[in-house]
């Protein structure tokens, strides 16, 4: 596979050109068929509700890594920032036009915490001033100047973090009235079992969204999930910076790609950022098994303990490894 990219042929790689190939990785996105129905989703929930009375939300609720924060960050791109000059009180005022304010939620974030950092990607240099009540009004004012069309909230279970019912509740009511008041298509991402919380507090924010698609996964049990995650891979392949095919989606290697990632593209991203490093600095042209073998022990599995490496260059058999693993945690 000729990707007119420099053939290495065993030399030593430059650091800088070992950093540009690297950086390849950062950029790779690939709009597999679920990433594409949820882009679809959101662009709906976006575009077709500008004549709605009562706009209604979209939740995408999934497991950690599988993309939703991808997604977000590439639905934001199609629509970028441009710049407004307003007349306010005599006065010319420079303001951003956001058509998607996308936010992603840090840890135990609260109410006020949401307002600012919502108030800061709107350019408010006093974002950090002010009570919650004050942020929130402040908020809404900058949602109108900046002509927000849509607003993402990522992270949703981080809202929640303090396991409380008074605090899931005071997050849903003040999220119901931000709802209410902006009157917006809103977006809101998170995982599944946490995030979910927050609306069986409330019922009418619950009624909001009333669409909350999932983003799992891959699977690797049926012949269609297995094409599926062969054709991920696939598309990984193309984008990868070398010159020759890795065989990736060749089935001895990708149901020790499924073991190792359990089908997260995030978990899959890691174990091939270390292996195209290794491989690199190799001197090599591709990927080989010995690289994999070498990046999986790189990564830290803190929530599978007893997982093994499967990158050992011998027959591999998937449904034994996941259930030995199982039995592993269970006798433990």
């Amino acid at each position: 596979m000729d990707k007119n990219i420099k053939r290495l042929n065993g030399q030593r790689i430059t650091d800088e050109e070992l950093s540009d190939r690297l950086a390849v990785l950062d950029r790779i996105v690939v709009k597999h068929t679920r990433f594409n129905e949820l882009h679809e989703a959101i662009r709906e929930c976006h575009v077709l509700q500008s004549k709605s009375l009562n706009k209604k939300g979209l939740c995408i609720l999934g497991d950690t890594g599988a993309g939703k924060s991808t997604l977000f960050k590439t639905y934001e791109s199609f629509h970028p920032r441009e710049t407004r000059v307003k007349k306010i009180n005599n006065q010319t005022v420079t303001f951003p036009k956001v058509p998607v304010l996308r936010v992603e939620l840090d840890s135990n974030s609260k109410p006020l915490n949401v307002a600012s950092k919502m108030l800061e990607e709107l350019g408010d240099p006093f974002h950090y001033k002010g009570t919650e009540k004050q942020l929130t009004t402040r908020l809404k004012g900058f949602i109108e100047d900046c002509e927000v069309e849509l607003i993402i909230i990522d992270e949703l279970q981080h809202l929640i973090d303090t396991d409380t019912q008074r605090v899931i509740r005071k997050a849903a009511d003040w999220l119901k009235q931000l709802v209410n008041d902006v009157n917006l298509p809103i977006v809101f991402g998170g995982i599944k079992d946490d995030a979910s919380r927050i609306f069986s507090s409330n019922k009418q924010l619950d009624e909001r969204f009333p669409y909350k698609p999932s983003f799992p996964g891959f699977k690797y049990e049926t012949e269609k999930e297995k094409k599926e995650f062969c054709t991920f891979l696939n598309s990984i392949e193309f984008k990868l910076p070398f010159p020759d095919n890795s065989e990736l989606a060749d089935p001895y290697l990708s149901e020790k790609l499924y073991y190792a990632s359990l089908g997260i593209p995030r978990t899959l991203n890691h174990l091939l950022y270390h292996s195209t490093k290794i491989a690199l600095k190799d001197g090599m042209d591709r990927i080989e098994e010995r690289h994999l073998q070498e990046g999986f022990d790189q990564l830290s599995f803190e929530t599978r303990p007893r997982v093994k490496n499967p990158f050992h260059g011998k027959v591999f058999d998937l449904r034994v490894a996941i259930a030995s693993e199982k039995l592993t945690k269970s006798t433990k």
